[in-house]
């Protein structure tokens, strides 16, 4: 039910097509669905949240990772970039980051990443890690906001699929993959139910 809430808010979130929205209202509704992440975490024992539906597919565990990472390391990293002046001052989006951007969502299909040891999260070796770094994020998204308007938009680092992206944009990029990925954990959620009837 609350994933399906979710979800149904991401529309009301789009203001006007290609434009980006206010930042508090980005950090609202990235609260609200990381606050959700955190309080599903109750729902498994670490052998569930560490079960995965096949081989080639990542377990529940993998995916928390895979977003505190990919924030921490990629996405809080780019805006501290552009706050620092060491980011590019030109460069486009690609054709894929236009579209997001103007949907103001990642389009509802999978996305499958190089099988790397260094894309292909870990499982967390306990949920109390997990919720200890969700928890920072939400405390650095709410530092950031803070200082957003300070940042040049002409300052970009470049995303290695969308194109050349901005502060601000990075910030709505964070709120809109923790979005997407509660697809993935609907499905991660619905092998669980069965394989445990």
């Amino acid at each position: 039910m609350l994933f399906s809430l979710a979800l149904g808010r991401t529309k009301k979130i789009i203001k006007k097509v290609g434009e980006l929205l206010d930042t508090k209202e980005i950090l609202k509704r990235f609260e609200q669905v990381a606050t959700y992440y955190i309080e599903e975490l109750s729902k498994y024992s670490l052998a569930e949240f560490a079960r995965k539906p096949s081989e080639d597919e990542w377990s529940l565990g993998q995916m928390y990772n895979h977003l505190i990472k990919g924030t921490l390391y990629l996405h809080l990293k780019a805006i501290e970039q552009c706050a620092n002046g060491t980011a590019s001052d030109d460069g486009k989006k690609t054709e894929i980051g236009e579209s997001i951007f103007k949907e103001g969502t990642f389009p509802p299909i999978r996305v499958k990443g190089p099988d790397t040891p260094d894309f292909t999260p870990p499982n967390p070796t306990g949920k109390e890690e997990v919720k200890e770094g969700l928890l920072q994020i939400i405390e650095k998204m709410r530092e950031i906001e803070r200082k957003l308007t300070d940042i040049p938009a002409s300052q970009k680092v470049q995303h290695r699929s969308m194109g050349y992206l901005n502060a601000e944009e990075y910030f709505q990029l964070i709120e809109m993959h923790f979005r997407h990925h509660l697809r993935q954990k609907e499905r991660i959620d619905q092998f669980l139910l069965k394989v445990s009837k």
